[in-house]
């Protein structure tokens, strides 16, 4: 690999000299405020932090639109779909784990971005990467800001049922977005654990109430639910499917933060040991949430299942509402875990920018910048409020060439492998190109169609 470039503020020069693993403590004497948070912070985090991390970028909501996607693809193709694209997502966290390390362990690259920098150079790695990385971590938040409002509407409104959930969300995402502009205040990504702690556990929780009543419904069921669309044009079972190409790889958008992750991990041991371990943890509980919820969903309400099939669960009330609840809370975890690189991006400009005479005060650049994030996020979620359609837009643009493509293409222009591994290494990205257009184009008309029949009161 070559050595990142790009221009650099005098101090983040300085700064750059010093080794980050060998910073124990810094010493903040006669160093201003400033100086202080733009120091690289401590690299302690242990491999449970990778996988609190890990659990709550990968497990995302999307989970719960699994059957929906089910619902075009049928029982054969979507399992056959889901298991795939499963083991490519761990076989591309395994590439970028050991691409955060050159092979002599010597240098670190902490970013996706670095990454792409120190493969292809700093003209075309850095914006390659940024661009996808950067188009991902925003739809991402702009989805977790319509399935949080989905759910809060489907927990306060007593009249919510089915489709009704899906009409009338802009003050609940709102709501949403308010909790966000509290949240989004942490400083940096390790003070961030207790938050993705917190958003594991509730993802694991919402996962097992949609199976567990997904299930009971099922056994209820005295008749089979329709497993077709016998009712909607040919158009739209078309288009229906491309959707669900994207649909079923939206739950898989990890990736566009693992670098970051991993950069918080201390060492010894190597830092790609620590990060499989959490991987692993993440990757139990993906297999084991991903197809409960989605052969439960389908097996339940078959063509009938809505984008959220939560919004398909009629009872317990109680428990619907907990699962509900539990989305919430960790879509707001995802939220800062997704957004936090972004934050830092920013601010790192302003700073550079600005920084004579005087830099702006580090908490000043954080409400105003942060705050105008989430108030962009949040009006364009009002604007565009379809869950399953989103998926399959953001999966397109963004997750499936950070997820799919960008990782093994990396691994072969770094890492030279042999004729098999390269072949692999091209053929998912070939074939997770030609997804992500297919995706794209369903996804993008079913939008059109939807807004115009959407009402937004």
């Amino acid at each position: 690999m070559q050595d990142s470039g790009g221009r650099r503020s005098r101090s983040s020069s300085a700064l750059a000299a010093v080794s980050y693993d060998q910073i124990e403590l810094l010493p903040t004497n006669g160093v201003s405020s400033f100086e202080v948070e733009t120091i690289p912070h401590e690299r302690k985090a242990k491999w449970y932090h990778a996988a609190f991390h890990s659990v709550c970028a990968v497990v995302g909501a999307g989970v719960l639109g699994l059957p929906h996607s089910f619902s075009y693809l049928g029982w054969g193709p979507g399992l056959f779909l889901l298991a795939s694209l499963c083991a490519i997502s761990i076989y591309t966290s395994h590439l970028l784990a050991h691409l955060h390390e050159d092979p002599d362990g010597d240098k670190r690259y902490n970013t996706y971005r670095e990454i792409g920098e120190a493969v292809w150079g700093a003209r075309y790695g850095r914006h390659i990467v940024e661009s996808v990385q950067f188009t991902l971590m925003i739809g991402l938040c702009i989805t977790y800001s319509v399935t949080a409002g989905q759910s809060i509407k489907g927990t306060a409104d007593k009249g919510c049922d089915g489709a009704d959930c899906e009409d009338g969300l802009a003050p609940w995402i709102i709501l949403f977005g308010v909790t966000q502009l509290f949240l989004s205040q942490v400083p940096d990504f390790h003070s961030l654990w207790w938050i993705s702690l917190l958003g594991a556990a509730m993802s694991v929780g919402y996962c097992t109430i949609a199976a567990a009543a997904s299930t009971a419904a099922a056994i209820e069921n005295t008749a089979p639910p329709p497993m077709t669309r016998p009712e909607e044009s040919q158009a739209d079972r078309f288009f229906g499917v491309l959707n669900a190409l994207g649909g079923i790889a939206f739950t898989f958008g990890g990736q566009a933060v693992l670098p970051e992750i991993q950069a918080t991990l201390a060492r010894p041991p190597k830092t790609h040991t620590s990060m499989m371990k959490g991987i692993a943890v993440a990757y139990v509980v993906v297999i084991l949430a991903y197809f409960s919820v989605a052969i439960a969903g389908y097996a339940a309400y078959g063509a009938t299942v809505r984008p959220d099939v939560l919004l398909s669960v009629s009872h317990p009330v109680p428990l619907v509402n907990a699962a509900n609840m539990m989305v919430v809370l960790h879509v707001a975890a995802g939220y800062q875990i997704f957004a936090m690189p972004l934050f830092e991006i920013m601010e790192e400009a302003v700073r550079e920018k600005f920084s004579k005479p005087q830099p702006p005060r580090p908490f000043v650049l954080r409400l105003i910048l942060r705050s105008a994030f989430v108030f962009g996020t949040t009006l364009v979620a009002c604007l565009i409020p379809f869950f399953g359609e989103l998926m399959g837009l953001i999966a397109s643009i963004g997750l499936m060439p950070i997820t799919f493509i960008l990782p093994p293409l990396l691994w072969v222009s770094s890492r030279s492998p042999q004729r098999a591994e390269k072949v692999l290494c091209l053929g998912i990205a070939v074939i997770s190109s030609v997804l992500a257009v297919l995706s794209f184009i369903g996804s993008m008309r079913n939008i059109i169609v939807n807004w115009q029949n959407y009402n937004f009161g």
